[in-house]
Protein backbone atom coordinates (compact mmCIF):
# COMPACT_ATOMS: atom_id res chain seq x y z
CA UNK A 1 0.00 0.00 0.00
CA UNK A 2 1.55 3.29 -1.16
CA UNK A 3 0.23 6.44 0.53
CA UNK A 4 0.98 9.91 -0.81
CA UNK A 5 1.12 13.08 1.29
CA UNK A 6 2.42 16.63 0.96
CA UNK A 7 3.37 19.37 3.44
CA UNK A 8 2.58 22.72 1.83
CA UNK A 9 5.01 24.73 4.03
CA UNK A 10 3.65 28.20 3.20
CA UNK A 11 4.10 27.70 -0.54
CA UNK A 12 2.41 30.32 -2.79
CA UNK A 13 -0.75 29.41 -4.66
CA UNK A 14 0.89 28.82 -8.04
CA UNK A 15 3.31 26.36 -6.48
CA UNK A 16 0.52 24.50 -4.67
CA UNK A 17 -1.62 24.34 -7.82
CA UNK A 18 1.33 22.89 -9.73
CA UNK A 19 1.42 19.98 -7.26
CA UNK A 20 -2.35 19.45 -7.17
CA UNK A 21 -2.40 19.25 -10.97
CA UNK A 22 0.05 16.35 -10.93
CA UNK A 23 -2.13 14.27 -8.61
CA UNK A 24 -5.26 15.20 -10.55
CA UNK A 25 -3.69 14.12 -13.81
CA UNK A 26 -2.85 10.68 -12.40
CA UNK A 27 -6.09 10.49 -10.37
CA UNK A 28 -4.30 9.36 -7.20
CA UNK A 29 -5.35 10.35 -3.69
CA UNK A 30 -3.13 12.56 -1.57
CA UNK A 31 -3.33 13.89 1.99
CA UNK A 32 -2.38 17.56 2.30
CA UNK A 33 -0.89 18.91 5.55
CA UNK A 34 -1.64 22.64 5.63
CA UNK A 35 0.32 25.50 7.20
CA UNK A 36 -1.85 28.42 6.09
CA UNK A 37 -5.02 29.45 4.30
CA UNK A 38 -4.98 28.50 0.64
CA UNK A 39 -7.87 29.02 -1.76
CA UNK A 40 -6.44 26.33 -4.03
CA UNK A 41 -6.70 23.82 -1.20
CA UNK A 42 -10.07 25.05 0.05
CA UNK A 43 -11.46 24.56 -3.48
CA UNK A 44 -9.63 21.35 -4.37
CA UNK A 45 -11.30 18.08 -5.35
CA UNK A 46 -12.10 16.44 -2.01
CA UNK A 47 -12.45 13.06 -3.72
CA UNK A 48 -8.72 13.23 -4.42
CA UNK A 49 -7.39 15.38 -1.60
CA UNK A 50 -7.80 14.95 2.14
CA UNK A 51 -7.06 18.00 4.28
CA UNK A 52 -5.06 17.82 7.52
CA UNK A 53 -3.00 20.36 9.43
CA UNK A 54 0.73 21.10 9.65
CA UNK A 55 1.26 23.30 12.74
CA UNK A 56 4.58 24.98 13.36
CA UNK A 57 5.76 24.74 16.97
CA UNK A 58 9.34 25.79 16.21
CA UNK A 59 8.83 29.47 17.22
CA UNK A 60 7.65 28.29 20.64
CA UNK A 61 10.65 25.99 21.02
CA UNK A 62 13.05 28.80 20.16
CA UNK A 63 11.33 31.39 22.36
CA UNK A 64 9.99 33.48 19.49
CA UNK A 65 6.30 32.92 20.20
CA UNK A 66 4.39 32.74 23.47
CA UNK A 67 1.34 30.98 22.04
CA UNK A 68 0.25 27.79 23.74
CA UNK A 69 0.59 24.78 21.40
CA UNK A 70 -3.17 24.23 21.59
CA UNK A 71 -3.69 27.72 20.16
CA UNK A 72 -1.36 26.97 17.26
CA UNK A 73 -3.39 23.85 16.49
CA UNK A 74 -6.73 25.65 16.87
CA UNK A 75 -5.67 28.47 14.53
CA UNK A 76 -5.28 25.93 11.73
CA UNK A 77 -8.42 24.01 12.64
CA UNK A 78 -10.34 27.28 12.35
CA UNK A 79 -9.19 27.41 8.71
CA UNK A 80 -9.56 23.69 8.02
CA UNK A 81 -12.22 22.35 10.43
CA UNK A 82 -12.61 19.18 8.36
CA UNK A 83 -9.09 18.04 9.28
CA UNK A 84 -8.75 14.53 10.65
CA UNK A 85 -4.99 14.39 11.15
CA UNK A 86 -1.84 16.33 11.89
CA UNK A 87 1.84 16.37 11.01
CA UNK A 88 3.97 18.94 12.83
CA UNK A 89 6.39 21.12 10.91
CA UNK A 90 9.87 19.62 11.44
CA UNK A 91 8.05 16.54 12.80
CA UNK A 92 8.03 18.04 16.30
CA UNK A 93 6.30 15.61 18.64
CA UNK A 94 5.78 14.80 22.30
CA UNK A 95 3.21 13.08 24.52
CA UNK A 96 1.87 16.53 25.45
CA UNK A 97 1.31 17.41 21.79
CA UNK A 98 -0.30 14.04 21.09
CA UNK A 99 -2.78 14.66 23.89
CA UNK A 100 -3.53 18.13 22.49
CA UNK A 101 -4.11 16.65 19.03
CA UNK A 102 -6.50 14.06 20.44
CA UNK A 103 -8.26 16.67 22.53
CA UNK A 104 -8.94 18.65 19.37
CA UNK A 105 -10.65 15.62 17.81
CA UNK A 106 -7.83 14.56 15.48
CA UNK A 107 -7.62 10.82 14.88
CA UNK A 108 -4.08 10.38 13.52
CA UNK A 109 -0.67 12.00 13.59
CA UNK A 110 2.25 11.46 11.22
CA UNK A 111 5.35 12.63 13.06
CA UNK A 112 7.72 9.66 12.87
CA UNK A 113 10.22 9.35 10.02
CA UNK A 114 11.95 6.01 9.42
CA UNK A 115 13.75 6.55 6.09
CA UNK A 116 13.52 3.72 3.54
CA UNK A 117 12.23 1.18 6.08
CA UNK A 118 10.31 -1.68 4.48
CA UNK A 119 8.42 -2.49 7.66
CA UNK A 120 6.69 0.63 8.96
CA UNK A 121 3.32 0.14 10.63
CA UNK A 122 0.72 2.17 12.44
CA UNK A 123 0.59 2.33 16.23
CA UNK A 124 -2.36 3.12 18.45
CA UNK A 125 -1.18 5.53 21.15
CA UNK A 126 -2.31 5.65 24.80
CA UNK A 127 -4.90 8.32 24.05
CA UNK A 128 -6.48 6.56 21.08
CA UNK A 129 -4.79 8.61 18.37
CA UNK A 130 -3.05 6.53 15.69
CA UNK A 131 0.55 7.23 14.69
CA UNK A 132 1.28 6.75 10.97
CA UNK A 133 5.02 6.88 10.18
CA UNK A 134 6.69 8.14 7.01
CA UNK A 135 9.39 6.14 5.22
CA UNK A 136 10.16 8.46 2.28
CA UNK A 137 10.59 12.24 2.15
CA UNK A 138 11.99 14.42 -0.65
CA UNK A 139 14.29 16.65 1.40
CA UNK A 140 15.61 13.66 3.34
CA UNK A 141 16.36 11.96 0.02
CA UNK A 142 18.65 14.77 -1.07
CA UNK A 143 20.16 15.04 2.43
CA UNK A 144 21.31 11.44 1.93
CA UNK A 145 22.79 12.63 -1.38
CA UNK A 146 20.69 10.05 -3.19
CA UNK A 147 19.92 10.43 -6.87
CA UNK A 148 16.30 11.11 -7.78
CA UNK A 149 16.60 8.40 -10.39
CA UNK A 150 15.97 5.89 -7.62
CA UNK A 151 13.42 5.82 -4.77
CA UNK A 152 15.48 3.38 -2.69
CA UNK A 153 12.10 1.96 -1.70
CA UNK A 154 10.09 -0.97 -3.03
CA UNK A 155 6.71 0.11 -4.42
CA UNK A 156 5.68 -3.53 -4.63
CA UNK A 157 6.03 -3.86 -0.88
CA UNK A 158 2.75 -5.43 0.22
CA UNK A 159 2.96 -3.64 3.56
CA UNK A 160 2.91 0.16 3.97
CA UNK A 161 4.85 2.97 2.29
CA UNK A 162 4.09 6.59 3.25
CA UNK A 163 5.57 9.29 1.02
CA UNK A 164 5.97 12.94 1.95
CA UNK A 165 6.61 15.57 -0.72
CA UNK A 166 6.74 19.37 -0.57
CA UNK A 167 5.25 21.57 -3.31
CA UNK A 168 8.31 23.82 -3.37
CA UNK A 169 10.59 20.87 -4.16
CA UNK A 170 8.14 19.58 -6.77
CA UNK A 171 7.96 23.01 -8.41
CA UNK A 172 11.74 23.45 -8.41
CA UNK A 173 12.29 19.80 -9.36
CA UNK A 174 14.82 19.86 -6.52
CA UNK A 175 17.68 17.44 -7.09
CA UNK A 176 19.99 18.50 -4.25
CA UNK A 177 20.13 20.87 -1.30
CA UNK A 178 21.99 23.51 -3.32
CA UNK A 179 19.08 23.86 -5.78
CA UNK A 180 16.69 24.64 -2.94
CA UNK A 181 19.04 26.94 -1.02
CA UNK A 182 19.67 29.09 -4.09
CA UNK A 183 15.93 29.61 -4.57
CA UNK A 184 14.87 30.22 -0.95
CA UNK A 185 15.18 34.00 -1.15
CA UNK A 186 12.41 34.11 -3.79
CA UNK A 187 10.25 31.44 -2.14
CA UNK A 188 7.09 33.58 -2.36
CA UNK A 189 7.71 34.79 -5.92
CA UNK A 190 6.80 32.02 -8.40
CA UNK A 191 7.84 34.02 -11.46
CA UNK A 192 11.32 34.43 -10.05
CA UNK A 193 11.36 30.83 -8.83
CA UNK A 194 11.07 29.74 -12.45
CA UNK A 195 14.68 30.68 -13.13
CA UNK A 196 15.83 28.28 -10.39
CA UNK A 197 13.97 25.19 -11.65
CA UNK A 198 16.29 22.23 -12.11
CA UNK A 199 16.11 20.92 -15.68
CA UNK A 200 19.50 19.24 -15.81
CA UNK A 201 19.22 16.23 -13.52
CA UNK A 202 16.40 13.99 -12.38
CA UNK A 203 14.68 15.74 -9.50
CA UNK A 204 11.71 15.68 -7.13
CA UNK A 205 9.01 16.35 -9.73
CA UNK A 206 10.48 13.78 -12.10
CA UNK A 207 10.52 11.17 -9.36
CA UNK A 208 7.00 12.03 -8.17
CA UNK A 209 5.55 11.71 -11.67
CA UNK A 210 7.33 8.39 -12.25
CA UNK A 211 6.17 7.10 -8.88
CA UNK A 212 2.54 8.05 -9.46
CA UNK A 213 2.56 6.48 -12.91
CA UNK A 214 4.07 3.32 -11.46
CA UNK A 215 1.45 3.18 -8.70
CA UNK A 216 -1.29 3.75 -11.27
CA UNK A 217 0.08 0.96 -13.45
CA UNK A 218 -0.17 -1.41 -10.49
CA UNK A 219 -3.95 -0.90 -10.68
CA UNK A 220 -4.34 -0.71 -6.94
CA UNK A 221 -6.65 1.64 -5.08
CA UNK A 222 -5.08 4.75 -3.54
CA UNK A 223 -5.88 5.83 0.01
CA UNK A 224 -6.01 8.85 2.28
CA UNK A 225 -4.16 8.84 5.60
CA UNK A 226 -7.48 8.60 7.44
CA UNK A 227 -8.25 5.43 5.50
CA UNK A 228 -4.90 3.98 6.59
CA UNK A 229 -6.02 4.75 10.15
CA UNK A 230 -9.20 2.78 9.59
CA UNK A 231 -7.55 -0.15 7.81
CA UNK A 232 -4.60 -0.62 10.17
CA UNK A 233 -6.04 0.44 13.52
CA UNK A 234 -6.48 -3.09 14.81
CA UNK A 235 -3.54 -4.72 13.05
CA UNK A 236 -1.55 -6.90 15.42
Amino acid sequence: MNIMSIDIDWAPEQVIIDTLNIFEKENIKCTIFCTHKSEAIKNCNKDLFEISIHPNFNPILFGNNNQHPSEVVQDLLDIYPESKGVRSHSLVSSPLLSDIFRGKGLIYESNNLIPYSSSIRTTKLWNGIVSIPINWEDNIHYMYNYSFDNLHLDLDNSKLNVFNFHPIHIYLNTDCEETYEKAKHVYQEPKRLNSYINSVRSGTKDLLVRTLKRIKSMQKESYFMSEVHDLFLFEK
